[in-house]
């Protein structure tokens, strides 16, 4: 299988997982050393190659995009024509309302609430919810 090739991959199934917003890092983890054992430059000795550079490189940019949920969360949505994420002023308002409480339970249980929400949302293929779910995500992240 050649770089670009790759590149085309659903980055999910780059790492063998199911496509889901929740899911277990360490897994993820697992699955990222495991892939650059194979193509990590280092590994090919006196043999390294561009490609091999430029395919360790994708696969790390790939694994903190998947390990961060943000931009997990953009990724899905961008893979369903689902971005970008218009300014939900409502939502905006509430999140610097929010903010300006300094309640730090309060936020870390509303991003909590917007993981899961977003992660339903969007295997129920409900687009602008999990665009709702998005913003909270973004603006509320620890």
């Amino acid at each position: 299988m050649d770089f670009a090739s790759i590149k085309r991959m659903d980055w999910f199934e780059l790492f063998g997982l199911p496509k889901r917003f929740l899911m277990d890092l360490d897994v993820l983890e697992k699955a990222y050393l495991q892939k650059q054992k194979i193509v990590h430059p280092d590994s090919w000795g006196n043999h390294s190659s561009k490609v091999t550079a430029q395919l360790s490189a994708y696969i790390n940019t790939v694994y903190t995009h998947l390990k961060t949920p943000s931009l997990r969360a953009e990724y899905m949505l961008k893979s369903v024509d689902a971005w970008p994420v218009p300014m939900y002023q409502e939502i905006l308002v509430e999140i610097f309302t929010l903010k300006s409480q300094e309640d730090s339970s309060c936020l870390h249980d509303k991003y909590q609430e917007a993981i899961i929400k977003f992660d339903d949302e969007f295997r129920q293929t409900q687009y602008v919810q999990a665009q709702h779910a998005y913003m909270y995500i973004c603006y509320l992240k620890q």
